[in-house]
């Protein structure tokens, strides 16, 4: 019985090492994208607007980090993108944060959030 509950005690020892191991690895650092002008980036960037199905228009990525998927040394990633994009119906110059995530840098998969960067305004002049 003993032979039993040491073996049961280690496989479950087992199981919990092997789901902290994956949990750490789902959480790989953010690093910053060094060429933001790269035409990877900017398509990224243009494609998510699209995605949108809005009445935006795609100026151009200001901004960007990447995550590694899964390993740290994956080429599957999640991309953080600052965008800046305007209304089709009129003047504006808008900001918007979308993560998208991109399997092996060949095409987007999936956007997974995208929303309006909402901006401190200065006070009203006196």
């Amino acid at each position: 019985m003993r032979t039993c509950s040491g073996l049961l005690l280690a496989a479950v020892a087992t199981i919990v090492c092997a789901v902290a191991s994956l949990a750490a690895a789902d959480t790989c650092p953010w690093r910053t994208v060094a060429h933001v002008d790269d035409p990877f980036i900017q398509n990224l960037g243009k494609w998510a607007v699209e995605q949108q199905h809005t009445v935006l228009r795609f100026d151009k990525v200001e901004s960007a980090r990447a995550q590694d998927v899964g390993e740290c040394t994956s080429t599957n990633r999640n991309y953080e993108l600052i965008i800046d994009a305007s209304n089709r119906a009129g003047p504006g110059d808008d900001k918007y944060r979308a993560v998208v995530y991109v399997i092996e840098k060949i095409e987007p998969q999936k956007v997974l959030s995208f929303e309006a960067v909402i901006r401190s305004r200065p006070p009203p002049a006196n």
